[in-house]
């Protein structure tokens, strides 16, 4: 008995394809299907040509975009000594997350942006009076201004509201640190305006030092003319465009240098259009290709079945 052993069946060779057809009706549907685009294959290059010169005219029509960024460091302190003024050397930092949103909503403020938009007179940039430019630009414009409610008469809160839709500031990750950034036609431009509105940040902070030094009663005026000029150079900045060079530490915020001008466009992008634009025209075209005209086999399958149901009717 040792000597015979049973053998254990071969289990079934296990399939890959599990479709509802057989593997035989499903490969002839794809080779047909495959057949039907080479065959109309000119008609998918053509069409698919055509999207990417529309791809590349609609870059070519648009204005090219230019963002120029720069950086603010919160430094808020409080003085620990009480010495005498030369001698306030130690400070300690204090800060949350919460003051971090509140100066972000500070620099986001129809205030403080308004007075960057009326010292630059920025009513008469190029990318204001223009208009907006692209499509989803214009898409964008006309829902914007469905949600203030402003009447076409106003042309001068149209253009302050175009202007503060190009400014952008964020706290940059979990850090102390506010981008502001700025889009417009031209690099000088971008770099200017986001030079001003940082400066005018710190005008703001110098302006609320100086009237809490006032409200303490006793003051000293050294003190005050110390405010006073870091103040003015603040708002001559805001003025020219430009980040004030001297140190400005009464306003608890560094501004990390003057914004670079960009050196490449940010918007449009010609690869990312033009890819979609192809990407689009494919899919459109195999569509105009497959949908009117099923794949031959497929009919030829569908006739077969109707007439083995004729033959076995007669026979019936």
């Amino acid at each position: 008995m040792s000597r015979f052993r049973l053998r254990p069946k071969s289990a079934p060779s296990a399939q890959i394809w599990v479709g509802a057809r057989p593997l035989s009706e499903a490969s002839a549907s794809i080779s047909a299907t495959i057949g039907l685009v080479w065959t109309r294959r000119v008609f998918l290059v053509i069409w698919v040509g055509a999207f990417a010169l529309c791809g590349v005219a609609y870059v070519k029509l648009l204005r090219p975009d230019y963002v120029a960024t720069t950086q603010i460091l919160l430094q808020p302190r409080v003085i620990v000594n009480d010495g005498p003024e030369d001698e306030r050397h130690f400070h300690q930092f204090m800060m949350d997350t919460v003051q971090c949103e509140t100066e972000l909503r500070v620099l986001r403020s129809e205030q403080l942006l308004y007075r960057v938009f009326n010292a630059l007179e920025l009513a008469k940039s190029p990318e204001i009076r223009n208009g907006p430019d692209g499509f989803w630009a214009y898409i964008g414009d006309k829902i914007a201004r469905l949600e203030r409610f402003v009447a076409s008469g106003h042309d001068s809160l149209e253009a302050f509201y175009a202007f503060a839709g190009r400014v952008r500031s964020r706290r940059l990750s979990l850090s102390y640190v506010i981008e502001i950034s700025y889009r417009a036609q031209s690099a000088e431009q971008a770099a200017r305006v986001v030079n001003s509105i940082a400066s005018a940040y710190a005008a703001y902070r110098l302006r609320g030092a100086l009237a809490r030094e006032q409200r303490r009663g006793v003051y000293l005026e050294r003190r005050l003319e110390k405010l006073q000029g870091q103040m003015l150079a603040a708002e001559a900045g805001m003025r020219f465009g430009e980040i004030p060079e001297g140190n400005l530490a009464d306003a608890e915020v560094r501004l990390l240098g003057p914004a670079n001008k960009p050196l490449g466009t940010a918007y449009p992008k010609m690869v990312p259009i033009v890819a979609m634009m192809i990407l689009f025209g494919c899919v459109s075209g195999l569509l105009i290709i497959i949908m009117p005209n099923p794949p031959s086999s497929k009919r030829k399958l569908k006739a077969g079945v109707v007439s083995n149901k004729f033959q076995r009717a007669r026979v019936a």
